[in-house]
């Protein structure tokens, strides 16, 4: 998962824009305002899925409304988890984003 995550964050051409709906720059900034927001801590039973991909599940939720089964098959992540990811994710943009457009208006 990695491996193919890293292929295509780094493609050039334009597959990752397809792909999350966004630039890499933008999804870049983005991961950097909400991961200390969404990111989870390892345990000894698991490896914690990290910011980069739960921001790319829920970006790809959104941008495509694919159903959880199908993002479960395209990032081998359980759909329940899915399903958590999708909510704490959208949270912690409506709460950085929420700041910004204040700032901007202000």
């Amino acid at each position: 998962m990695d491996e193919k995550f890293c292929e295509l964050l780094h493609e050039p051409s334009g597959e990752f824009h397809n792909f999350c709906r966004m630039s890499f720059a933008d999804f870049e900034y983005l991961l950097d305002k909400i991961s200390p927001l969404i990111s989870k801590q390892d345990t000894d039973f698991r490896d914690a899925i990290p910011a980069k991909y739960r921001l790319a599940i829920t970006l790809r939720f959104i941008a495509t409304g694919d159903s959880y089964k199908s993002l479960h098959y395209l990032f081998k992540v359980s759909t329940q988890i899915i399903s958590k990811i999708v909510k704490e994710v959208c949270k912690a943009i409506n709460e950085v984003l929420r700041i910004e457009i204040k700032q901007m208006r202000g």
